[in-house]
């Protein structure tokens, strides 16, 4: 009777260890966010101080298609890279999008189609002043702080005024247009 009883006892309690396993495997796989979008990997975002947020580790590009992007009447300047998923967003500009903060680090809108990422690596970080593609929501991002390194990341270029995107604590709309 003493060994059907240590054999149920042990028993639970590896149904327990695995159950909890599971459970930490499944949270482990992914989160969401508010609009239930799978964000794969991405997690909230360091405190930023003057240490960690280097604006030029990765230095605006100068060559490349010049675009502009009209916010509240102000024109900030950004240039494309030479990438499939950057030739792509050229060819549907002009575009109007909203912007929404995310994570006190970017802004991000949905763009009206995917990018192609042919010949580009499946993730990257971005560093402030980086025009971004976040493959897996399928939106464009401008980036005002550094955001280390994920899965869907894809720089495809750059723009010039930091404060322009970042000082917006609520959605704006921009125009993004090739420049004249």
């Amino acid at each position: 009777m003493h060994d059907t009883k240590e054999l149920i006892l042990r028993s639970r309690l590896a149904a327990v260890v695995l159950v909890a396993a599971l459970a930490a495997v499944l949270a482990a796989c992914g989160i969401t966010d508010a609009t239930g979008t799978t964000l794969q990997g991405r997690t909230s975002p360091a405190p930023t101080t003057p240490e960690n947020d280097d604006t030029m580790a990765h230095p605006p590009s100068t060559s490349g298609t010049p675009i502009t992007i009209e916010i509240d009447g102000k024109t900030v300047t950004g240039t494309l890279s030479d990438s499939a998923a950057a030739r792509s967003l050229i060819h549907q500009l002009p575009l109007t999008l909203t912007f929404t903060d995310y994570g006190g680090q970017e802004k991000i809108a949905d763009l009206p189609a995917p990018l192609p990422l042919q010949g580009l690596p499946a993730g990257d970080d971005a560093d402030p002043l980086t025009i971004g593609y976040y493959a897996p929501g399928k939106a464009l991002v401008l980036y005002y702080r550094h955001v280390g390194y994920f899965n869907g990341i894809v720089r495809i270029g750059t723009f010039n005024d930091l404060a322009a995107i970042s000082e917006h604590d609520s959605d704006f709309t921009a125009r993004l247009n090739l420049a004249d």
